[in-house]
């Protein structure tokens, strides 16, 4: 972006086999004119208005034209009309994540005060544009020298899937019914018989693998979503894709809406849109190697050009720019209907229970006030953040508790 001041405020999360945010931020401070705010760290440092005035002058200072917002979906700290009064004068974007499940709760309204919403799939662009909110698909890229094509390696399993077994949709059944229909398949992650794998495992098997399975359902439920359970029916594009493909793998996928404009069907990807026709794909897989070479070998081609995050970040960067340059300020009317609202304000006690346990008195009686300002409180989630925080310190205790919430959900 030329001569462009860039801020990009994220909470990175360390520790997790999710690279894409890690090498995103990595890359992204490689760029010129580009800093970093993390959000969270600075919440905890200086309190609701602290860590409001803090972001605001930082960016004054530094002559920030642009401020790229990535946030967790489950977090509401930064206030909306916060957002709103920085959009005077700087281009702001938001980058959302599982906004299948979040956009009623909180994404739509957030996306009130922003220019441009940046999402990670490529239906949902389309729900923020018929609230009039400019949208664009950026998809989860890689660092191509973490996820490679091991060359000459032995495929010796079968069929394999990497990913969480546990609270997502329909994972068990796919894999039970492969099971039964003497298909034996090599589960890796929480929930299943080989445990979670390393980075350095995830890259070994989908090399190793013949046939790399991957379903699209989403979560269970959160403590956010849990009153939808529509939400059950949901199928998100998965980042495990570009990783199969950047690995040279060929991969059989549940079917996902969108999915068509990431990989050519048939061609770089196959899909299956139940378990009877998952089963005689991977039966025909298995029985017909050069078809299935060449669609790996098309797929690994089609992700190193298109998803290796060192030309899709300039990208993405090139196109904000472009809609900057289009902009024409006009106040932005805010909606923040009741359920926004509670789930705003309940926040708020995770952040007093936080701000107590580390003796920082004055920031948790600004949450508490603003708690009083909306009188509005979800008890459900309340007891969630009194299990996480109070006793995480007692795992079986925690354990045991979590299990009777869950049961007594509403």
């Amino acid at each position: 972006m030329a001569d462009l001041n860039i801020l990009f405020i994220f909470h990175p999360v360390k520790n997790t086999l999710l690279d894409f945010s890690e090498d995103f931020l990595k890359l992204f401070l490689d760029t010129k004119n580009v800093f970093h705010l993390d959000n969270t760290e600075i919440y905890n440092k200086y309190g609701f208005c602290g860590a409001h005035n803090y972001i605001e002058k930082f960016a004054n200072n530094n002559n920030i034209d642009v401020i790229i917002y990535r946030n967790a979906p489950t977090d509401f700290d930064i206030d909306v009309y916060f957002f709103e009064k920085l959009r005077k004068n700087i281009f702001l974007v938001m980058m959302v994540g599982d906004t299948d499940h979040y956009y009623e709760v909180r994404d739509r309204y957030y996306a009130q005060a922003m220019d441009l919403v940046v999402v990670s799939d490529a239906v949902s662009i389309f729900r923020f544009r018929q609230i009039g909110i400019n949208s664009i698909s950026f998809y989860d890229s890689l660092d191509t020298n973490k996820f490679y094509k091991i060359e000459n390696i032995q495929k010796n399993i079968d069929v394999s899937f990497v990913g969480n077994m546990r609270y997502k949709m329909g994972r068990f059944e796919y894999v039970n019914y492969l099971l039964r229909n003497n298909i034996f398949v090599e589960t890796f992650g929480y929930g299943s018989i080989n445990g979670p794998a390393t980075l350095e495992k995830k890259i070994e098997v989908y090399n190793r693998s013949k046939i790399n399975l991957n379903f699209t359902g989403g979560a269970d439920i959160t403590r956010l979503t849990r009153k939808y359970q529509i939400h059950k029916r949901i199928k998100q594009l998965k980042g495990r894709i570009f990783e199969i493909a950047t690995c040279g793998g060929f991969m059989l996928s549940e079917y996902v809406p969108g999915l068509e404009y990431v990989f050519e069907i048939g061609k770089e990807i196959d899909v299956f849109y139940n378990k009877e026709e998952m089963l005689e794909k991977v039966k025909y897989y298995l029985g017909n190697e050069d078809e299935r070479e060449n669609i790996a070998k098309r797929g690994c081609l089609r992700a190193l050009k298109d998803y290796d995050i060192k030309l899709t970040l300039p990208k993405l960067l090139s196109t904000i720019e472009e809609f900057k340059k289009k902009k024409q300020y006009k106040p932005s009317e805010i909606y923040l209907d009741k359920e926004f609202i509670i789930n705003y304000s309940t926040y708020r006690v995770l952040l007093i229970i936080k701000f107590i346990k580390a003796g920082k008195w004055q920031f948790a009686f600004e949450e508490l006030k603003i708690i009083f300002k909306y009188r509005k409180l979800d008890w459900y989630q309340i007891r969630i953040f009194f299990i996480e925080e109070i006793l995480g310190s007692f795992p079986r205790i925690k354990s045991v508790l979590k299990s009777i919430f869950k049961k007594s959900k509403k």
